[in-house]
């Protein structure tokens, strides 16, 4: 369980409810990490994302559910929140109020990638949950 008690940890409960980009780092068949910016939903113990099917991060996450995740430092480098945690692809889709919490943090990105909701859950259809298990960095 993360502590966020801490000075850090409340810093990272901060960032966790208000960033709209995290990336997302899997490892892929040949043991090469494989970073790329996600959008996320944070519940207080679990980040939810979306994928489309058959995407490289679902093949690593099903090879090796062992995921890293950070955010963007600022410009001179500080601010760094790493996450360490594992992944799943979820067989059922998430809790309704959750996706509606989901989809209302992006109602504007899905807006930008001119679509509509039922376009982009059509298209991001693909349900992943990933547990923190440890965090790391400074600010």
């Amino acid at each position: 369980m993360l502590d966020f008690s801490t000075r850090f940890g409340r810093h990272v409960s901060r960032r966790l409810r208000q960033e709209k980009i995290i990336w997302l780092i899997t490892v892929d068949a040949a043991h090469a990490p494989q970073t790329r910016p996600v959008w996320f939903h944070w519940d207080g113990r679990t980040l939810l994302l979306f994928s489309e099917r058959n995407k490289p991060k679902l093949r690593d996450i099903a090879r090796n559910p062992r995921v890293a995740m950070n955010f963007n430092a600022d410009e001179d480098g500080n601010d760094v929140v790493v996450l360490l945690g594992e992944a799943r692809i979820l067989e059922k889709p998430p809790a309704p109020a959750r996706l509606k919490a989901y989809l209302s943090k992006y109602r504007q990105g899905i807006k930008d990638l001119e679509q509509t909701v039922a376009e982009f859950r059509s298209a991001f259809s693909v349900p992943l949950l990933v547990t923190p298990r440890a965090m790391r960095g400074f600010h």
